[in-house]
């Protein structure tokens, strides 16, 4: 039986200790974090996508207004287009409202904007399917391999 051997050099990454890093903050650098254009640009191609499933901006209010029925004072056409307009310099929109804008226009653009300003980014069920199925090898490639170089040892060959 031939023994396979597997020689790593210096310059290559090992995806083990690649898949247990996370990504940190200290990494971005912090102009990069005004995601105020990106933001921005995603809620207005979100808003012109909606239309295109008969979602005028006044439909897109009352969704967002039934996803947050405990704000008192409900969201209006006229601040939705306040917080998208190039104009308005000093409305943006608010990020707590942001999961119910999502939802009425049953997009995660924006959100992502803010994932990816932080070297994050979105999947959905499917997708967080098919991560947990890489974890899952990754460690399952590491157990056989272990557990080879553990019999190996018991029976006295060399690895």
């Amino acid at each position: 039986m031939a023994k396979h051997h597997q020689n790593f050099t210096s310059d290559q990454v090992d995806i083990f200790h690649r898949l247990s890093q996370e990504p940190t903050l200290e990494a971005a650098n912090d102009a990069d974090l005004d995601i105020g254009p990106e933001l921005q640009g995603a809620l207005n191609a979100t808003i012109r996508n909606a239309k295109k499933y008969g979602y005028s901006r006044e439909r897109i209010v009352e969704r967002m207004n039934q996803c947050l029925p405990k704000i008192g004072k409900p969201i209006t056409v006229r601040q939705l287009n306040a917080w998208t307009a190039h104009s308005k310099e000093f409305s943006e929109f608010p990020a707590r409202w942001l999961p119910a804008f999502c939802r009425a226009c049953n997009c995660t653009s924006a959100i992502r904007v803010l994932a990816q300003a932080v070297s994050h980014d979105l999947v959905d069920q499917r997708g967080q399917l098919a991560l947990e199925l890489g974890y899952g090898l990754v460690k399952k490639r590491a157990l056989d391999r272990r557990t080879k170089q553990l019999a190996l040892q018991l029976t006295g060959e060399n690895a």
